[in-house]
């Protein structure tokens, strides 16, 4: 069973989140800052991350960076979920080693296609 990290701060999404992705079959944790989210990335070894780019305490791209330092788990897909629909984040995103993102508010089907398709 492929485990998936959420983390998200706002409530309803990480709860929507952890929902569609328990009942497509994963195994969800989740995490509400990006401090909790790192830790639980380094315990934990997800498949995949579902990653908010504005967190209370951290940006998600911050968070990426990080994950892509960690040579041994820097392959681990990371997709990012925000309202921030500019090119200019992005891009940002990208530069920053995400694999593809979400935008809020997501459609359920849209989110288990990226994450599908990511842990292909």
């Amino acid at each position: 069973m492929k485990k998936i990290l959420v983390v998200e701060d706002e409530p309803e999404y990480r709860e929507l989140a952890e929902r569609v992705l328990g009942q497509a079959g994963y195994r969800v944790l989740s995490a509400g800052t990006g401090q909790e989210g790192l830790k639980a990335f380094r315990d934990e070894s997800p498949d995949l991350v579902l990653l908010d780019v504005m967190l209370p305490d951290m940006v998600g791209f911050d968070i990426c960076r990080r994950i892509r330092e960690d040579r041994s788990r820097a392959d681990t897909p990371v997709l990012f979920c925000t309202v921030r629909s500019a090119v200019s984040s992005l891009a940002e995103g990208l530069k920053a080693g995400s694999t593809d993102y979400v935008i809020k508010p997501f459609d359920p089907k849209d989110l288990l296609e990226r994450v599908r398709a990511a842990l292909k």
